[in-house]
């Protein structure tokens, strides 16, 4: 009696604490907008929207990398994006068709598609990582000078490394938000199927799924996300935005949509205070944004630590 009494109380506990967590997180969301309307009115919308589409992008493909479990590749992807940048700028000045985006985003697709095939052969996934960001890091040391010394006025290579989304034109805006938009449709379509292939993908393939349909989507979200953002946040800070936002959200969620919806919602207050952070002290974006992103996964294993405790 005594016993089924602790489970009721438990229950109810666990119970209050779910719609406390729901309520929190609508007025987090509700409070990002005003946040976004805000610093709209103060500051430039177009610096807004593309630090939000980038927010949206890493959140949503943070929560496929924690499913799939494809940190050591994701932690690989922005060594090809850098690569692909670099390569592409040479190439739109001397061939005739494609622009520096088309050639970065082929690039990098090919570079993140060789590594994966290499790991569907057989090869051990952090061999092929390691030899892979060996290769690319190597290759990106001779592009960048090649670049510096025969195009010198038509490339900002520190633009690529650290990132400034205040320089982002409404070209380079438009490009992002249609990339967030359609790696959060791609994610949300497709998070089932990318959860049971993380927890079980020989169970997966019994089943009649065709795995590499979801392989080849992941890989390429990850080339097209890494590639497309990259001036943006810039090579430094593309491997916390891929990676702490799934991080939070597995800290203190309870089911897949939660860890979603956290990991979006953790990755975007991030970018938005980031920005105002920016703009008050005269730091890049990128880096505040880190830093704000480090300081919520602070914040979320000390509330996962005392939730254990209790």
């Amino acid at each position: 009696m005594t016993q089924h009494y602790r489970y009721s109380i438990r229950s109810i506990l666990e119970g209050e604490r779910v719609s406390i967590k729901n309520i929190l997180l609508i007025l987090l969301v509700i409070l990002i907008g005003a946040e976004a309307i805000l610093l709209s009115l103060l500051t430039e919308i177009r610096w807004v929207l593309v630090l939000s589409a980038a927010a949206i992008a890493y959140g949503f493909l943070s929560t496929i990398v924690a499913a799939r479990k494809l940190f050591f590749l994701a932690s690989a992807s922005p060594h090809s994006a850098l690569l692909a940048v670099v390569l592409a700028i040479p190439l739109a000045r001397l061939s005739p068709i494609g622009d520096e985006y088309s050639w970065a985003v082929i690039i990098g697709t090919l570079l993140v598609y060789a590594i994966g095939y290499a790991i569907h052969r057989g090869v051990d996934p952090d061999t092929a990582t390691a030899t892979f960001v060996a290769l690319t890091a190597s290759l990106s040391v001779i592009s960048i000078y090649f670049v510096l010394t025969n195009f010198p006025l038509e490339a900002d290579i520190m633009d690529i490394i650290v990132g400034d989304p205040l320089l982002a034109g409404w070209n380079e805006t438009l490009y992002a938000l249609v990339v967030a938009g359609l790696t959060a449709i791609a994610v949300t379509m497709t998070y089932r199927e990318q959860v049971c292939l993380g927890i079980d993908r020989d169970s997966v393939k019994l089943s009649g799924i065709r795995t590499a349909y979801y392989d080849a989507l992941t890989f390429a979200l990850l080339a097209v996300t890494t590639v497309a953002l990259i001036k943006i946040v810039g090579f430094v800070l593309e491997h916390v935005l891929l990676l702490l936002p799934a991080a939070i959200s597995s800290s203190v969620s309870n089911s897949s949509r939660e860890s979603i919806l956290i990991s979006v919602t953790s990755s975007l207050s991030a970018s938005l205070v980031g920005l105002y952070l920016s703009t008050l002290v005269n730091l890049a974006p990128a880096g505040v944004t880190g830093l704000v992103l480090m300081l919520i996964y602070v914040m979320a294993l000390a509330a996962k630590r005392r939730r254990v405790t209790l």
